[in-house]
């Protein structure tokens, strides 16, 4: 994006060349005589730069100046963890007190918590299962424990414990995020998760815990040092596939062919941003979705990709040996409008796959002829910035209808705030915003005779109630077990909606048809915390839906939210709101009443960092529905807090 950057900065300083000149004192106004050549400069150094913004130190943040100072030392720590060789303690003595004791890092009396014929799981009896996700005060510190390593050479001795578990691996790799910082007098004390992982010829090696450290005082311009590390829960997982390979990419095998490839995908996603014309929606640029069916009807499934602004959609038909075709042209669907979503679905119950595109402003239907070509049939109007699609019949009569994601309001990001940045949610509660674009519900309404007709009715159906939140995905099924599909809204500013689906005369209106009714706050679901995706399963095997909500875990939030200084006087309920926005992901059991209980945390599935799809797969084919969860936000080599 430097290019846009640059040109910015130009355009900004050509700007106030014009202005100085107009308006200056003692100088003549644009177009009067002048007897000297007219001078101007451009300001210099007025603006501080993104290092001095992001400074904790500069708003008086110690708690955050500190976990950077301990989070070097802890990656310090990280390097002898993965190295083989460590033997003695003169490796670790810049890295902790004269007082320092741990226990083993390498922790022995593992339970079996799940194996088969791919994987061996092993935790802590005191884990319960779970991996907790930070929670609340009263678990933040560990208890006083007797720790038996001492001093240096016991630190060593734990860390060579750790290493021998990766020797011969290779790609070893070590990560930790800090999400505690927790003050008390005369020292300091940190939560931290710890994620080391090596390749073996035999497997993959992986473990993940969470640990305790407390830190001595430090002289002002020293690194901290560690007095102890106490291992809070820990859990170890061991592939025996050779290699640990247990998935594939084969993207180039099966798109290579295609020139589009080489020249369009392969260039990445900032190559093609720095030279969009579209630049309205930048906040909010690589939101497109793709779709899968087989709409040639050989049996195999296609693939429909949709793009940016000024770039095709790419239409690719999959053959026999497993590679793809691509055949846009041919089929009339590379268009060059900004694309977020697309669905592949029969509209017109004639057995093959129409094409839905979700377009700025509209949502695009277009029949597949049955001849190698899709027509576009309907156009309909939506907000603005459109987001996802999801298809379900809601009334039963046999055509699927079509429920329309929008983020934000018509015209909101031609506003700028004053650091110039789009309007966006500007001004808005996190955790509780509703003046975002309205959501859509579209009623299928093609005739036998091959009339397409889709009615806007989301006012008739009742989801216009609380519809502008800021909603990222959708997701359709019946959780109260009555027969008809619910409907479940993420968002991403406001918070979550549920809407039962209910005959029209159950709330006394004797029109006929559907009524969805927002029960989120009787289900106990209205988790407020950055809704990117929502997916039904029964992950118990209760034969009731239970639902996974893809939400941003941020350990920068939960270090800053639960400080004192965070925002003084709120009230306690609002400030667990915002400790929830960034605590992540939420699993809802379905209590069969109505009603959902929480378990992320029991079930160790907050953890999806900057989560964005989160379907329920079984991966494994034994019966149990997993979780899959794609995550990250930006393309660069310090991935920061994500």
């Amino acid at each position: 994006m430097a290019t846009l950057v640059i040109v910015a900065i130009l355009a900004a300083g050509q700007f106030a060349v014009r202005r100085s000149a107009s308006s200056a004192p003692g100088l003549p106004a644009v177009g009067a005589a002048a007897s000297a050549p007219l001078t101007a400069r451009l300001p210099s150094g007025a603006e501080p730069s993104w290092d001095q913004i992001d400074d904790p130190a500069r708003d008086g943040w110690d708690t955050e100046v500190f976990q950077v100072e301990a989070g070097k030392q802890l990656k310090a720590l990280g390097q002898l963890l993965t190295n083989p060789e460590v033997t003695g303690g003169q490796h670790v003595a810049d890295l902790i007190a004269p007082d320092f004791s741990c226990g083993a890092l390498q922790p022995g009396g593992l339970v079996t918590a799940f194996e088969d014929r791919s994987f061996t799981v092993e935790r802590l009896p005191s884990a319960g299962g779970a991996r907790q996700s930070g929670g609340g005060p009263d678990e933040e510190v560990s208890p006083e424990v007797e720790l038996p390593l001492r001093g240096a050479e016991g630190l060593a001795g734990a860390l060579r414990a750790v290493a021998t578990r990766f020797t011969g691996a290779t790609e070893r790799r070590f990560e930790i995020k800090v999400f505690r910082v927790i003050p008390a007098p005369g020292e300091v004390s940190t939560r931290q998760y710890i994620a080391i992982s090596g390749r073996t010829p035999t497997g993959i090696i992986e473990q993940h815990a969470t640990w305790t450290v407390r830190w001595a005082p430090s002289a002002a311009g020293k690194a901290p040092r560690m007095r102890s590390i106490h291992v809070d829960e820990f859990e170890q997982s061991v592939s025996r596939q050779s290699g640990g390979v247990q998935f594939a990419d084969c993207t180039g095998s099966v798109l290579g062919g295609n020139a589009g490839y080489a020249e369009q995908f392969l260039q990445g996603m900032n190559h093609w941003f720095e030279r969009t014309q579209e630049t309205r929606y930048f906040a909010l640029l690589g939101t497109p979705g793709l779709a899968v069916g087989d709409v040639n009807g050989d049996g195999l499934d296609d693939l429909y990709v949709c793009q940016e602004a000024g770039l095709p959609n790419r239409l690719f038909l999959q053959d026999r040996d497993g590679t793809a075709r691509e055949q846009s042209e041919a089929w009339g669907v590379n268009w060059l409008e900004s694309s977020r979503g697309a669905l592949l679905v029969d509209l017109d119950n004639d057995a093959d796959q129409d094409l839905v595109v979700a377009v700025l402003g509209g949502v695009v239907l277009a029949e597949n002829n049955g001849e190698g070509q899709f027509l576009i049939r309907e156009v309909l109007d939506t907000g603005d910035d459109t987001m996802s699609l999801s298809a379900v019949d809601y009334d039963a009569d046999g055509r699927s209808d079509l429920y329309v994601c929008v983020y934000t309001a018509n015209k909101e990001l031609d506003r700028a705030d004053p650091s110039g940045l789009p309007g966006g949610a500007t001004g808005n509660l996190l955790h509780d915003a509703n003046q975002a674009g309205a959501n859509s519900l579209f009623r299928n309404e093609i005739s036998d005779d091959g009339t397409w007709r889709f009615t806007d009715v989301t006012h008739q159906t009742g989801l216009d109630v609380n519809n502008r939140r800021w909603s990222f995905a959708a997701s359709w099924d019946d959780f109260d077990n009555d027969g008809d599909p619910d409907l479940y809204v993420a968002n991403d500013y406001g918070r979550d909606n549920l809407y039962r689906n209910d005959p029209a005369g159950a709330d006394g209106n004797e029109t006929g048809g559907r009524r969805f009714v927002d029960i989120s706050e009787a289900a106990r679901v209205e988790s407020a915390a950055g809704g990117m995706s929502i997916s039904w399963g029964d992950y118990n095997r209760d034969g009731w839906m239970d639902a996974y909500v893809g939400n941003m875990w941020s350990s920068a939030g939960n270090r800053v939210m639960f400080q004192d200084k965070f925002k003084p006087g709120l009230r306690p309920e609002i400030r667990e709101r915002f400790q929830r926005l960034a605590r992540g992901s939420t699993l809802l059991k379905n209590l069969h009443t109505g009603v959902f209980d929480d378990q992320s945390a029991p079930a160790a599935v907050e953890v999806g960092r900057w989560a964005w799809s989160s379907p329920f797969v079984d991966v494994n084919n034994d019966g149990w529905e997993d979780i899959v969860v794609a995550n990250g936000f930006i393309t660069a080599d310090d991935t920061g807090d994500l």
